[in-house]
């Protein structure tokens, strides 16, 4: 073999190297963008969890009652519930940078705007937002800004209501169920 046959050969394998090393790379490259993302959407869950978990903490939940029947408050409730309120649309606020950053996939956020939008029609997340926005990045405030104002119209849910609907409606479909099989077993053993 010449030398110029083995340069030729080592130059072969060298490009051969640096290919390889770079399907390599980009395949890590995408393997951490992957786990980035997956990161992210951990933290989105882990936020909204120990947001609806605070719900359970009975000063919490009985501020959102005495408010939902129009009761006065006291200076107390109001710090609950702006204190619950608010750190909602900063964890919100998280979302909505991520999303516009690219780490947060459009489904995410579409769940996270479709959130956004019903909490709005309550009128006391509207006028913790109004107290709050201050606090928050000009393109945020402005997102929150346009779906409150659309928002404004629309009657809240009662979560409390519709909860009792629903769970009434379980239960007659499971006795209906129940006893759809009970008059099925007894037609068959006849």
């Amino acid at each position: 073999m010449s030398l110029a046959d083995f340069t030729t050969l080592a130059s072969l394998v060298s490009s051969v190297a640096v290919l390889v090393s770079l399907l390599f790379l980009g395949l890590q490259i995408r393997q951490s963008n992957r786990n980035q993302r997956s990161l992210m959407q951990q933290g989105r869950s882990t936020r909204n969890v120990d947001l609806l978990s605070r719900l359970g903490d009975p000063k919490v939940s009985q501020t959102f009652v005495r408010v939902a029947q129009g009761e006065d408050l006291s200076d107390t409730d109001y710090f609950v519930l702006y204190g619950y309120m608010t750190s909602v649309f900063w964890s919100y606020e998280d979302c909505f940078f991520q999303f516009r950053s690219g780490t947060l996939d459009s489904q995410s956020w579409a769940s996270d705007v479709a959130t956004l939008k019903r909490l709005l029609t309550n009128p006391a997340y509207r006028a913790v937002w109004r107290a709050a926005r201050g606090a928050c990045g000009e393109q945020y405030k402005s997102f929150l800004d346009g779906l409150a104002a659309d928002a404004k119209h629309t009657p809240p849910a009662n979560l409390v209501n519709i909860l009792k609907q629903y769970l009434a409606e379980e239960r007659q479909a499971l006795r209906s169920s129940q006893d759809k099989k009970a008059s099925l077993h007894g037609a068959q053993k006849i």
